[in-house]
Protein backbone atom coordinates (compact mmCIF):
# COMPACT_ATOMS: atom_id res chain seq x y z
CA UNK A 1 0.00 0.00 0.00
CA UNK A 2 1.20 3.59 -1.09
CA UNK A 3 1.43 5.84 1.92
CA UNK A 4 0.03 9.19 -0.08
CA UNK A 5 -3.66 9.18 -1.11
CA UNK A 6 -5.04 10.32 -4.60
CA UNK A 7 -8.66 12.68 -3.93
CA UNK A 8 -8.72 10.59 -0.74
CA UNK A 9 -7.93 7.08 -1.99
CA UNK A 10 -5.61 4.48 -2.76
CA UNK A 11 -3.52 5.90 -5.83
CA UNK A 12 -3.64 1.92 -7.11
CA UNK A 13 -7.17 1.59 -6.97
CA UNK A 14 -7.70 5.26 -8.30
CA UNK A 15 -5.41 4.03 -11.32
CA UNK A 16 -7.08 1.25 -11.74
CA UNK A 17 -10.76 2.77 -12.56
CA UNK A 18 -8.79 5.93 -14.42
CA UNK A 19 -7.01 2.75 -16.86
CA UNK A 20 -10.22 1.51 -17.19
CA UNK A 21 -12.31 4.54 -17.92
CA UNK A 22 -9.48 4.94 -20.48
CA UNK A 23 -9.60 2.05 -21.95
CA UNK A 24 -13.11 1.81 -22.58
CA UNK A 25 -12.76 4.93 -24.47
CA UNK A 26 -10.11 3.45 -26.71
CA UNK A 27 -12.61 0.24 -27.64
CA UNK A 28 -15.06 3.01 -28.53
CA UNK A 29 -12.69 4.65 -30.50
CA UNK A 30 -12.00 1.74 -32.23
CA UNK A 31 -15.46 0.04 -32.40
CA UNK A 32 -18.04 3.16 -33.37
CA UNK A 33 -18.48 4.09 -36.75
CA UNK A 34 -16.90 7.80 -36.25
CA UNK A 35 -16.82 8.82 -40.10
CA UNK A 36 -19.42 11.13 -39.61
CA UNK A 37 -17.68 12.62 -36.88
CA UNK A 38 -14.56 12.81 -38.70
CA UNK A 39 -16.03 14.42 -42.16
CA UNK A 40 -17.62 17.29 -39.88
CA UNK A 41 -13.97 18.53 -38.45
CA UNK A 42 -12.05 17.62 -41.79
CA UNK A 43 -10.43 14.29 -40.82
CA UNK A 44 -10.42 10.73 -42.41
CA UNK A 45 -12.13 7.90 -39.87
CA UNK A 46 -8.19 6.30 -39.81
CA UNK A 47 -6.70 9.80 -39.19
CA UNK A 48 -9.42 10.71 -36.33
CA UNK A 49 -9.12 7.13 -34.69
CA UNK A 50 -5.54 7.33 -34.63
CA UNK A 51 -5.60 10.60 -32.77
CA UNK A 52 -7.77 9.82 -30.36
CA UNK A 53 -5.71 6.50 -29.24
CA UNK A 54 -2.79 8.34 -29.07
CA UNK A 55 -4.37 11.34 -27.29
CA UNK A 56 -5.55 8.63 -24.98
CA UNK A 57 -2.22 6.49 -24.93
CA UNK A 58 0.17 9.19 -23.96
CA UNK A 59 -2.18 9.40 -20.38
CA UNK A 60 -2.14 5.64 -19.22
CA UNK A 61 1.71 6.01 -20.33
CA UNK A 62 1.84 8.60 -17.37
CA UNK A 63 -0.59 7.04 -15.28
CA UNK A 64 1.84 3.63 -15.71
CA UNK A 65 5.02 5.02 -15.05
CA UNK A 66 3.64 7.13 -12.13
CA UNK A 67 1.70 4.86 -9.99
CA UNK A 68 3.53 1.57 -10.90
CA UNK A 69 6.63 2.68 -11.36
CA UNK A 70 6.76 4.67 -8.74
CA UNK A 71 7.77 7.61 -10.14
CA UNK A 72 5.40 9.86 -8.37
CA UNK A 73 4.58 9.68 -4.59
CA UNK A 74 7.81 8.26 -2.94
CA UNK A 75 10.04 9.81 -0.92
CA UNK A 76 12.79 8.87 -3.85
CA UNK A 77 10.91 9.40 -6.87
CA UNK A 78 12.67 12.15 -8.13
CA UNK A 79 16.06 9.86 -8.63
CA UNK A 80 13.56 7.13 -10.20
CA UNK A 81 12.24 9.37 -12.21
CA UNK A 82 15.77 10.84 -13.11
CA UNK A 83 16.62 7.54 -13.95
CA UNK A 84 13.85 6.42 -15.62
CA UNK A 85 14.22 9.61 -18.13
CA UNK A 86 18.07 8.92 -18.46
CA UNK A 87 17.92 6.88 -21.36
CA UNK A 88 15.62 9.20 -23.41
CA UNK A 89 17.92 11.37 -23.85
CA UNK A 90 19.99 8.97 -26.05
CA UNK A 91 16.86 7.68 -27.59
CA UNK A 92 15.52 11.41 -28.86
CA UNK A 93 19.23 11.91 -29.87
CA UNK A 94 19.50 8.52 -31.53
CA UNK A 95 16.38 8.98 -33.65
CA UNK A 96 17.34 12.93 -34.59
CA UNK A 97 20.68 11.82 -35.79
CA UNK A 98 19.19 8.76 -37.82
CA UNK A 99 16.54 11.47 -39.18
CA UNK A 100 18.70 14.29 -40.02
CA UNK A 101 21.44 12.08 -41.58
CA UNK A 102 19.55 9.86 -43.53
CA UNK A 103 15.89 11.34 -44.01
CA UNK A 104 14.65 8.17 -45.58
CA UNK A 105 15.73 6.20 -43.20
CA UNK A 106 11.80 5.92 -42.14
CA UNK A 107 10.55 4.93 -45.48
CA UNK A 108 13.56 3.99 -47.61
CA UNK A 109 14.28 1.14 -45.93
CA UNK A 110 15.78 -1.48 -48.35
CA UNK A 111 14.06 -4.49 -48.98
CA UNK A 112 15.59 -6.81 -46.56
CA UNK A 113 14.29 -5.07 -43.63
CA UNK A 114 10.88 -5.25 -44.87
CA UNK A 115 8.26 -8.11 -43.82
CA UNK A 116 6.88 -10.20 -46.90
CA UNK A 117 3.73 -7.54 -46.89
CA UNK A 118 5.56 -4.71 -48.15
CA UNK A 119 5.77 -4.09 -51.57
Amino acid sequence: MAHYTIMGKDPYWMNFYGLMILTLIEVAAVGLDLSETAANIGYTEKKLTLVILVGIGVPKFIMIAAIFMHLFGDEDSKILTLTALFPAFFIIVMILFIGLTHPEATTGLPEWCRPGFYS
